[in-house]
């Protein structure tokens, strides 16, 4: 049994914090329960709200009554993630068991207890994120078993979990390819005869008729508001604002009914390829493909990238952000969090198209990449090596 538990000092300054919110979200969700009690009570009885004189009428007493008890649902419900987050914090204590022919996963928040267990067969590897997360990868997600401890035991954990569970140090998706495509993406046969993959028909299908009614309504309500600023020049601003809305959405519906980006696969090559009605084209030829962490300044969690790249033997040489990169490069999917559709997808278009797949959001290939950023940056005559230390300080911490 692996256990991890809340450690360092810094936690309990964002306890402390949590601690004076949830003060002013008990006095909130009071003030709420209260209100609604004088409510309904005032409404079984006939008197006036409160200590009041003055009587509301039962339609406006229940709207505001609905509405009232939708944000006291919302309030509680963050109240209580809070809670747990403050409780994890301060006692926070995560339990990784290996019994059954599986793994069981007991989270416990003080009196929060949470508890999933997951069968040994359907278990693929264990990963430490670039935010330094431990993480179960399993044949349909990732799943994140724990930010407690500190990193070095995070880091120990997946080996004793492979040893308690019999599992092999070598990764099973690296040995080989998967045998079908990720959920969300299917493979077709094009008009042409070639092997193409694209996004689920069924979702495109639930896409478009959600764009189409969208349309619709802006297309309705345009009609009604431009009727109306024939009485009210003020309006007509506003009309042309859902006009202009109506034409994105019709051209999106369309888009989604008739249009497709598909991957066309084989011949040693992946090709973008732009297909419209009965018309196709091609926008983009790749003879490799990258998986990467793509990291957004304004996220907190990991963004996995799944790009295709014209010239796979010059991508270590060029980070996938500068503009040089970029313009050899095209993205296929990113997904947040959860890097097994990426790198599932990343494999299947590599074996079918037999063209080479780099997995660069691993913590060795990560680590080798600061080795070379490393020798790089001493080797140049124009950083001293503070700034050297400075410059790799600041890549490791936006990896972590």
């Amino acid at each position: 049994m692996v256990t991890l538990r809340a450690r360092g000092a810094a936690r309990f300054f964002a306890a402390a914090f949590l601690g004076l919110w949830l003060c002013g979200w008990a006095a909130g969700e009071g003030f709420a329960i209260w209100l609604l009690a004088n409510g309904v009570s005032a409404m079984m009885s006939g008197t006036a709200l409160g200590s009041g004189p003055i009587r509301l009428q039962t339609g406006p007493v229940i709207a505001m009554g609905g509405f009232l008890l939708l944000w006291l649902a919302i309030w509680t419900l963050g109240g209580i993630a809070a809670m747990t987050e403050f409780f994890r914090l301060i006692c926070g204590e995560d339990r990784l068991l290996a019994e059954g022919g599986g793994l069981t996963v007991v989270h416990l928040r003080g009196p929060f207890h949470t508890r999933h267990e997951y069968p040994r067969d359907s278990l693929r590897r264990f990963v430490i994120t670039g935010r330094g997360a431990l993480v179960v990868e399993t044949r349909s997600q990732t799943v994140e078993l724990s930010r407690l401890g500190t990193r070095e035991e995070r880091e120990a954990a997946p080996k004793a979990l492979r040893r308690d569970l019999g599992m092999s140090d070598v990764d099973p998706a690296a040995a080989a390819a998967p045998a079908a495509l990720p959920k969300g993406w299917e493979e077709i046969i094009t008009p042409e005869g070639e092997r193409a993959v694209v996004p689920d028909h069924s979702m495109r299908r639930v896409q478009a008729r959600i764009a189409g009614l969208a349309a619709l309504g802006a297309a309705s309500a345009a009609a009604a508001v431009i009727q109306e600023s024939l009485r009210k020049p003020g309006l007509l601003p506003f009309a042309i604002q859902l006009v202009l809305g109506a034409i994105v959405l019709v051209c999106v519906t369309v888009w989604l009914a008739r249009g497709r980006m598909e991957w066309r696969i084989g011949s040693g090559r992946v090709t973008l390829r732009r297909r419209f009605g009965p018309g196709v084209r091609d926008i983009f030829e790749a003879q490799g493909l990258e998986l990467a962490l793509a990291h957004d300044r304004s996220d907190n969690y990991d963004t996995f990238a799944l790009d295709a790249v014209s010239d796979p033997a010059g991508t270590p040489s060029a980070p996938p952000s500068s503009p040089r990169a970029a313009k050899k490069r095209k993205r296929i999917t990113a997904v947040v969090r959860d890097p097994v559709v990426p790198r599932q997808l990343g494999a299947y278009l590599a074996k079918a198209g037999n063209v080479t797949f780099l997995d660069r959001t691993t913590l060795e290939a990560r680590a080798a990449e600061m080795t070379v950023v490393k020798d790089r940056l001493e080797k140049s005559a124009r950083l001293g090596p503070f700034k050297v230390r400075l410059v790799v300080k600041t890549k490791e911490r936006k990896q972590a």
